[in-house]
């Protein structure tokens, strides 16, 4: 299994089918690098609410108020859910969101309430979570998440409260957590994000309360963070999320407070950051967080208070990014996390306030957006259990795409039609937490469902 790797399926771009080429037009530069590098940049296989397995077989929601990890394997033909044996998977307290290791051997759950990570093994037949034998590790208080380099050897928790960065190596055997040195890194005001350069020799992490990015080095033996001359450097007001390009070049940091984007250049042997000339660069109004398109040459952010999302052209060699023709594009009520599907030919985004998910087609030489026919998408029948839907996910086929609706805890899936990009629910789609049925998420969903009632909206209702 140590040779394991997410499949490819698609490339942009001519040459070997597992590289994508990043071709601009302003300097002629091309940048090749593994799709797996642009999966990880995008976060496909980051910290999230849901996460499928790379090998597309299996997908894992974590209940934040259920304290638990509902598991499902995957219909590779209707897409379709069907609860794993064993499933649901007890966590510590408000388990925040869910990281896999590359190989797909190890999954981890940052646990908020308990300031604790949960790991497990996963088996690479069935999917089933087994807690691993050191389970649970302290961290520092409030983990935000946990985000592991791109080998899945080492990684880090940010920790909200006790604004402290809990570093640790992963047990290549057993997927134990071993603290590096001290095991924890003096951190900013709220840390929020903590993002690992893809070489894997700096992090970065972004403090909501100082409106700053801290810059680590990191030691290529202990792992342990050391801050680099300079450090923190400004961003814009209240950073929620950032983007590191695959030729580590540039740090994107989405300003939710003062609706930008701050583009900083990385000094790739000093891990030193420099604003850009020109940023920070106006998106919308609460900027969620910056992807990079898997060509390499475009980047969108959804603004969840404008209801829209931004899609720039990035400069490949200074940074700059300026907008694409039409853009915003509307996008529904707060919408935001866009996400690529892998050949790079559509964008889909959920759509938290009004319970859609829109989908467009991408002009790969533009950038510009289109929706896709019959978008938006509902999240759920009759809007009953599929409220709040979180950030979408399309499995490594491409074929289908799955989102948990927060509010219900429930899961939706589409089949994705692979000329027009159209969404068509998957059948029996949203799919309930699997296990028994807890009185604490009925009692959820009968309040949902009266609360619709009262506005018209719901003719029917199944728990």
């Amino acid at each position: 299994m140590s040779d394991f790797r997410p499949p490819m399926h698609t490339s942009v771009g001519a040459g070997h089918p597992h590289i994508r080429h990043n071709a601009n037009q302003d300097s002629g530069n091309q940048d090749v690098f593994p799709e797996s590098v642009f999966n990880y940049v995008t976060e496909r296989w980051g910290p999230r609410y849901l996460l499928i397995h790379p090998s597309g077989s299996f997908v894992y929601v974590c209940h934040w108020d259920l304290d638990r990890i509902s598991a499902y394997a995957i219909d590779r033909n209707t897409g379709a859910l069907r609860p794993l044996p064993g499933s649901p998977f007890s966590t510590e307290t408000q388990p925040r969101a869910i990281t896999i290791t590359p190989d797909g051997r190890f999954l981890y759950t940052a646990n908020w309430g308990s300031g604790t990570v949960s790991g497990y093994a996963i088996d690479p037949l069935t999917g089933i979570l087994n807690p691993l034998s050191r389970s649970p590790y302290s961290v520092g208080h409030r983990p935000r998440n946990l985000r592991l380099d791109p080998t899945g050897r080492f990684g880090y928790v940010s920790n909200r409260d006790s604004q402290t960065i809990s570093s640790f190596t992963v047990d290549q055997k057993t997927g134990n957590l071993i603290p590096t040195d001290q095991g924890v890194a003096a951190t900013g005001q709220l840390p929020r994000s903590t993002v690992i350069v893809y070489t894997g020799c700096f992090a970065c992490a972004a403090h909501q309360g100082t409106n700053t990015i801290s810059a680590y080095s990191i030691d290529p033996v202990t792992k342990t963070l050391s801050a680099v001359s300079g450090s923190p450097f400004a961003v814009g007001e209240d950073p929620r999320s950032l983007t590191v390009d695959p030729a580590c070049r540039f740090v994107y940091s989405a300003d939710r407070r003062s609706g930008t984007i701050t583009v900083l250049a990385i000094d790739r042997a000093a891990g030193t950051l420099r604003e850009v000339p020109g940023s920070p660069f106006l998106s919308g109004k609460r900027p969620f967080a910056m992807l990079l398109h898997p060509g390499g040459k475009f980047g969108y952010v959804g603004n969840a208070a404008s209801n829209n999302i931004s899609a720039f052209l990035i400069h490949h060699d200074t940074g700059y990014l300026s907008p694409v023709p039409g853009s915003p594009f509307f996008a529904g009520s707060y919408p935001m996390w866009p996400t690529f599907d892998p050949s790079g030919r559509f964008l889909y985004v959920n759509s938290y306030d009004s319970n859609e998910v829109h989908g467009f087609s991408i002009d790969m030489k533009t950038g510009t957006l289109q929706p896709v026919p019959n978008s938006p998408f509902r999240a759920g029948s009759h809007a009953m259990v599929g409220t709040y839907p979180g950030e979408p996910l399309i499995d490594p086929s491409g074929t289908f795409l799955y989102l948990v609706n927060r509010k219900s805890d429930s899961v939706s899936a589409y089949r994705i039609n692979p000329v027009s990009g159209t969404l068509s629910p998957v059948q029996d789609s949203p799919f309930p937490p699997s296990g028994r049925l807890t009185l604490k998420y009925r009692w959820k969903v009968l309040k949902m469902a009266a609360k619709a009632i009262a506005r018209g909206g719901v003719h029917s209702a199944t728990t």
